[in-house]
């Protein structure tokens, strides 16, 4: 199976704190790097060519899960959207549910592609739609991004069809090859309704209680072959990151791009909309290496993968990866769950990982391996050089907890950042409760006399559950686990539950004796300038809003901090990256495990050390 179904009770580990291929790449290209991106969650400059990769791959996808027997070459690119999706972010298994291929009937005869040919025409049109809606979305994605880089009018429209196209052929290879050599009992399977447990994605759903409503009679015709050989990939309607394969034991987990199972052999591969030029080559080959031992892991270690293949779409190229043995495979398991240990297990700081970064590689166009650029350097281009001591910064140095600012009289006292409280556990009455149809419920409650709304930022928590039990009514006892506690310039209370926090009516083995004024309203900090970033639009009302913010961070964590413009200091502007700051009076937030701050009209910044 290529998606995992975990028991949330038996995981330990949490759908955050597991390692990834692209961590291990990470750390193996330079461990500092990694506790840069993985640890203190800085965000890497986003440019245009990343959301371009996702669009490219969506529009393939969306293409391959159409059927020339069911949509016209010019149909709505939504004919199969809206699947049932469960409350995981899964595609739904309830049985009562329909989905939208069942309610299409089939095209006439003298409306279908009856060739390879047509079939590839047929497609090609498909894509054309599907990838302008998805350059559409990327670009929209791309432009709210606080640390955007790069121009989108550098995007052509016509060199991402290209790259889409040469997908096509590609699968059409595999679907010609059904075509000429599929055994008769697949095909006889398939036409009597048989489906994987995870089905490769077709608008269909899990079950097919009779005979397939696209089969024929007699020799397989190439329609069939189109969706026999339909490979397996991320349904495009699932929720982010909700279809991984996990370990058995939690601590890795990866996304396939493409499965093909057809002939019951299994092929891994890895769609990558560049040429392939250029020392991330070589961290495909490991990505590809790691999935086949994932597989292999997740499947009993009985099933091995029979091929693995990048894609290299720019370059027109397919690329080969040598499987490993089982034996490299059950050594790359134990190194790899030693090095989870190493860099999940425990609380760990930057101290622990050296700026060391490896040699650049070389690769030529299509993933071919070449010498090493001896005159580029890992550090040159990294988007942490400003400040990093592997490059032009600067080691980290824990700085001083008191300051004594221009203008002020006492000094400032600081407050390390594994100090600062944000998360509390307590216990409240329900004030009042009021049901809203698809949504989480609007809560007041009460405690001591004190009274708090209950902000639901998500309708599940980090294990894909309700975060809230049904049927709560006014001055139910609940249990409030994990939240975030904040108040308004009006002095107004909120409890915010977001993927960390859970609301319950039946007590744990929590010590809940925290009271809605326990929290901090203002807090003075100080930390090393990562970046800075800024953000501007137009309101509702009519009026251009603009946002400034910055990342710090400590030896351990690190801390996103923004607000309205106006309110920063002139102290914004002179900060440059590797700079400590000091930041008062501000406000705490959270999200997940990133610590957030929010400054205000009597917040301050100071550039304490350059």
């Amino acid at each position: 199976m290529p998606v995992s179904e975990i028991n949330s009770e038996l995981d330990g580990v949490g759908p955050y704190n597991r390692l990834s291929a692209s961590q291990v790449n990470t750390y193996n290209s330079c461990n500092r790097m990694w506790f840069y991106e993985k640890v203190l969650k800085l965000k890497i400059k986003q440019i245009p060519v990343l959301y371009v990769g996702r669009a490219v791959e969506e529009a393939i996808c969306r293409t391959f899960k159409e059927s020339p027997s069911l949509l016209l070459s010019n149909a709505s690119q939504d004919t199969l959207s809206k699947i049932p999706i469960g409350m995981d972010g899964k595609p739904s298994r309830e049985l009562n549910l329909t989905w939208p291929a069942n309610r299409i009937i089939p095209l006439p005869e003298n409306q279908i592609p009856g060739t390879l040919e047509e079939i590839e025409i047929w497609a090609k049109e498909r894509m054309k739609l599907h990838l302008k809606s998805a350059l559409l979305a990327a670009q929209k994605d791309w432009e709210r991004q606080e640390r955007k880089f790069g121009d989108w009018s550098d995007v052509k429209f016509d060199y991402c069809l290209e790259m889409c196209f040469n997908a096509l052929k590609y699968h059409l290879d595999e679907v010609n090859r059904c075509f000429l050599s599929i055994d008769e009992s697949v095909l006889s399977k398939w036409r009597a309704g048989h489906r994987e447990h995870w089905p490769a994605p077709d608008g269909f759903g899990f079950t097919i209680n009779s005979k397939h409503p696209l089969a024929k009679e007699g020799k397989i015709s190439i329609l069939e072959a189109w969706e026999i050989a339909r490979p397996w990939f991320v349904e495009p309607e699932s929720g982010q990151f909700s279809m991984n394969a996990i370990h058995p034991n939690y601590w890795f987990q990866g996304e396939y791009d493409l499965v093909y199972r057809w002939d019951g052999s299994i092929k891994i591969v890895d769609i990558k909309a560049s040429k392939g030029i250029g020392d991330r080559s070589g961290d495909y080959v490991e990505q590809l290496r790691m999935y086949a031992m994932l597989w292999w892991i997740t499947h009993g270690k009985k099933e091995t993968v029979s091929d693995l293949e990048i894609w290299y779409l720019g370059a027109g190229v397919i690329k080969s990866v040598k499987n490993p043995t089982e034996i490299e495979m059950a050594n790359m398991e134990a190194e790899l769950e030693q090095l989870w240990h190493r860099l999940k297990g425990q609380k760990t700081s930057i101290e622990k990982h050296p700026a060391n970064p490896s040699p650049v590689r070389g690769f030529s166009e299509g993933g071919v391996p070449t010498a090493s650029p001896k005159e580029e350097k890992r550090c040159d281009r990294c988007d942490w050089n400003s400040f990093c001591s592997g490059g032009q910064g600067l080691e980290y140095v824990e700085p001083n907890g008191f300051y004594q600012l221009p203008g002020k009289t006492t000094e400032t006292n600081t407050v390390p950042f594994d100090q600062l409280t944000v998360r509390f556990n307590l216990s409240a009455n329900i004030d009042s409760i009021n049901y809203r149809e698809n949504d989480s419920p609007e809560i007041k409650i009460i405690q001591d006399g004190n009274r708090a709304t209950v902000d639901f930022r998500v309708t599940m928590n980090q294990d894909g559950e309700q975060n809230y039990p049904n049927g709560l009514k006014k001055n139910d006892l609940i249990y409030l686990e994990n939240v975030i506690i904040t108040s308004n310039y009006r002095g107004e209370l909120t409890v915010k539950l977001d993927p960390l926090g859970k609301l319950t009516n039946v007590a744990g083995d929590i010590d809940y004796s925290d009271n809605l004024l326990n929290f901090r309203a203002r807090w003075d900090i100080v930390g090393k300038l990562a970046y800075k970033f800024q953000r501007s639009g137009i309101g509702k009302n009519g009026r251009e809003w603009h946002r400034k913010g910055l990342v710090i961070f400590d030896s351990k964590q690190s801390i996103k901090v923004s607000g309205w413009s106006n309110d920063w200091g002139h102290q914004y502007d002179m900060a440059n990256e590797g700079d400590y700051v000091l930041l008062s009076n501000i406000e705490l937030d959270a999200w997940a495990d990133q610590l957030r701050g929010q400054i205000g009209r009597n917040s301050r910044l100071d550039v304490v050390s350059s």
